[in-house]
């Protein structure tokens, strides 16, 4: 909006007119007739001097200006308008002086203020006694317009100047504020996207300029300039203050995005790590595995065994982590990795199991081996070693101390039952295990060179027997020994032991031995075993072996075989305990070692003896063999790793930036302008009393018209009368003039 306006007050030129002139040239007496006279006509040069009023120049504006509504207080001036009409001249001038020396000092104040004044050239005024009210009033009237005019000028020139000073430090102020607010702001941008670049954003920037439509204040000035620069103003802090909200958005959204794709790193790191971490101690731990396994198979191999090795991969069950950030990914990731480290244990343990039980199968192997290197079969049978144990199972434990026979305890029948009377027969016998068996019973011999063996007696068969008992010991190096017997009551009719021989009882009554013809027997091994003996079968005894087939059968030279029966005649005296198989001891040998159960009876044709004894296995069934290859097979498994975590998407984050200009300041004011003038007041002196004339003494009187004839030259004569009388008097007041 352009709009230029100028100030501009000025007065009309005030004149005197040409009669004024002509009074000054003539001097005569009857001056006051003739200036009454005179005054009755104007002169067409002369002008009333009416100041003009101040007049405003005004450029077309390309915008149309508000109205301003503040009125400016009335100026007056202390001029004066009139002077009383008995003025003199002198007076008059007086008056006209101080009126101009009032308005010659308010133009000084004018000029100081700015006022660009234009004083144009003093008029002159003529005056004399009969116009000197009607004229100095007129100069005072003028004088007092054109004083109020410099006095507009000067409130004007004045408020015109604090306006733009006002507005100018308003501007400053305002638009300094805006933008060091605009500029902490945009820094506060800038610091940000250069971190959020630092730290992987994709960041773009935009700036927009904000600046509002100002109104133009060219050429405003007072009011006007104040309103429209207020109106700019506050457009302008509206626009920062929108431009701030924009940014802070900005600063918002970016410290959002920022913290967001911080966090979704942090969280990447610790997943990436934990990954690696686990599947770190996971490969660690299969390869411990790996590194044990791998000994029994170069073992395996350095003794030409064949291992058959299976490979296996687990495949847990993991959660999708692609496009998973933050919480939701390290969640995801440490179930994976309990997952992982779940599945790595169990297939470590699997595996070590496998690798365990192949190196167990090849360590027996190897023992094995060696014992038949060295002319040993110790793991082919069983012997009593020399902390074996046997301990009661179904059958009751005794002390031995037990009252069993009249003549002596448990202990003493035992003895004379499976001794005989004369301790000839089974001297290898001990007595510290001794049983009772009501109707069935198991022991365990616990601690052998191969494990346990459980021995079961049932169905003892003996006469009138009261009580049946089982005695069982073994030799160190030798075999498993047992004899069972039995207790009555009745008569003694022979000796004691194999074959009832001896003597010192016969014919005795009361608790006495009983006559023995069979047992049911059932033996079971702990470990394999692959060579079963059954040492002792003399005296007539017949032995059932049932549960031994697939065996080869090494019989003694008295051994006698019927299917499962094996028998020999009388006259044998080895020890059952010995564990050696010689005439009449039976070996069963299997291809391959293995735990048994054999079971059968073992009888008599008759109530013969007190006791029948048995012995199994001991140093005979530890026949040196070579043992036979295992097939070894073990387990190799692989644990498939979770995913990695993929690095979060460095996000595309817009950044708006706003600029705003400042509306343009005021320009100075162009100066206010004004125009005086000022007056040269000539006073007229006074005409001189005409000297009264003395006419001659007519010869013939006359007699003076009472009315002059009313034609033109009456009126000639007066009127050149009074042109007389003018040219007198202008003659008296030229003179008068050139005397002053």
């Amino acid at each position: 909006m352009n709009q230029e306006t100028k100030q501009i007050f000025s007065l009309r030129t005030f004149k005197t007119g040409t009669h004024s002139a002509l009074l000054a040239k003539y001097g005569i007496a009857l001056a006051t007739t003739a200036v009454l006279m005179g005054a009755g006509s104007v002169s067409a040069d002369e002008v009333t001097s009416t100041p003009a009023e101040p007049a405003t120049e005004v450029v077309a504006p390309s915008v149309e200006q508000p109205a301003t509504n503040t009125e400016a207080p009335a100026i007056t001036s202390d001029i004066p308008t009139s002077v009383p009409t008995s003025v003199t001249q002198d007076q008059a001038v007086t008056a006209v002086e101080d009126a101009q020396d009032t308005l010659k000092g308010n133009v000084d104040t004018a000029k100081n203020t700015g006022v660009v004044v234009t004083e144009g050239e003093p008029q002159e005024v003529v005056i004399d006694d009969a116009n000197a009210a009607e004229k100095t009033s007129e100069v005072l009237t003028d004088l007092n317009k054109q004083d109020q005019a410099v006095k507009q000028a000067t409130a004007k020139q004045a408020d015109n100047q604090k306006a733009y000073e006002e507005t100018s430090a308003e501007h400053e102020a305002v638009t300094k504020e805006g933008q060091e607010a605009l500029d902490k702001s945009t820094a506060e941008v800038d610091q940000l996207i250069e971190q959020a670049k630092q730290a992987g954003l994709i960041v773009t920037d935009t700036t927009t300029d904000q600046t509002p439509t100002y109104k133009d204040t060219k050429g405003l000035t007072g009011d006007d300039l104040r309103k429209a620069m207020a109106e700019n103003l506050d457009l302008y802090k509206a626009a920062i203050e929108a431009g701030i909200g924009i940014q802070d958005k900005s600063v918002s959204d970016l410290k959002a995005a920022l913290a967001l794709y911080q966090a979704n790193q942090k969280a990447y790191n610790q997943a990436n790590t934990a990954v690696k971490d686990a599947k770190s101690a996971g490969v660690a731990d299969l390869a411990g595995a790996d590194g044990r396994q791998d000994q029994v198979i170069d073992l395996a191999k350095k003794n030409d065994v064949s291992i058959d090795v299976k490979h296996e991969t687990v495949i847990p069950k993991y959660t999708d982590v692609k496009g998973l950030t933050g919480d939701a990914l390290l969640k995801a990731i440490n179930d994976n990795i309990a997952l992982y480290t779940q599945a790595v244990a169990d297939s470590v343990a699997k595996q070590d199991g496998s690798t365990k039980d192949a190196q167990a199968k090849l360590d027996a192997y190897l023992k094995l081996l060696a014992d038949y290197q060295a002319g040993k079969g110790q793991e082919s049978g069983i012997k009593w070693a020399e902390n074996t144990t046997v301990v009661a199972g179904t059958a009751q434990k005794m002390t031995g101390d037990e009252p069993a026979v009249d003549w002596g305890n448990l202990r003493t029948a035992a003895a004379d039952a499976i001794q005989s009377l004369d301790r000839n027969q089974n001297t290898d016998a001990k007595f510290d295990n001794l049983f009772k068996i009501n109707g069935s019973g198991t022991v365990t011999i616990k601690n052998t060179t191969n494990g346990d063996v459980t021995l079961k007696i049932s169905n003892i068969q003996a006469w009138q027997a009261r009580a049946t008992y089982l005695a069982v010991w073994g030799a160190k190096d030798g075999g498993i020994a047992w004899g069972v017997f039995a207790t009555t009551n009745g008569t003694v009719g022979g000796g004691a032991g194999e074959g009832a021989t001896g003597g010192g009882t016969i014919g005795y009554s009361g608790n006495i031995l009983a006559m023995v013809k069979s047992y049911d027997y059932e033996v079971t091994t702990s470990n394999a075993v692959s060579t079963v003996t059954f040492n002792d079968i003399d005296n007539s005894q017949t032995v059932t072996l049932n549960g031994l087939d697939g065996s080869k059968v090494v019989k003694g030279r008295n051994i006698n075989q019927s299917g499962n029966s094996y028998s020999a005649g009388a006259g044998d005296v080895s020890q059952a305990s010995g564990g050696v198989i010689d005439s009449n001891g039976i070996q069963f040998n299997f291809d391959d070692a293995k735990k048994v159960t054999f079971s059968g009876s073992h009888f008599l044709p008759g109530h013969i003896n007190t006791s029948i004894v048995a012995g199994i296995f001991g140093v005979a069934s530890e026949v040196p063999k070579e043992p036979k290859k295992p097939n070894l097979e073990v387990t190799n498994l692989d644990v498939t790793v979770p995913e990695a975590p993929e690095a979060p998407e460095a996000p595309k984050v817009a950044v708006n930036k706003v600029t705003v200009k400042a509306p343009e300041a005021p320009e100075a004011p162009a100066p206010v302008e004004v125009s005086v003038h000022y007056y040269k007041m000539t006073t007229t002196p006074a005409p001189e009393q005409p000297q009264p004339v003395t006419p001659p003494t007519p010869n013939t009187p006359v007699q003076p018209a009472s009315v002059l004839p009313s034609t033109g030259e009456a009126g000639s004569i007066l009127t050149l009368v009074g042109g007389i009388l003018l040219s007198g008097l202008g003659a008296m007041g030229l003179k008068k003039r050139k005397e002053d």
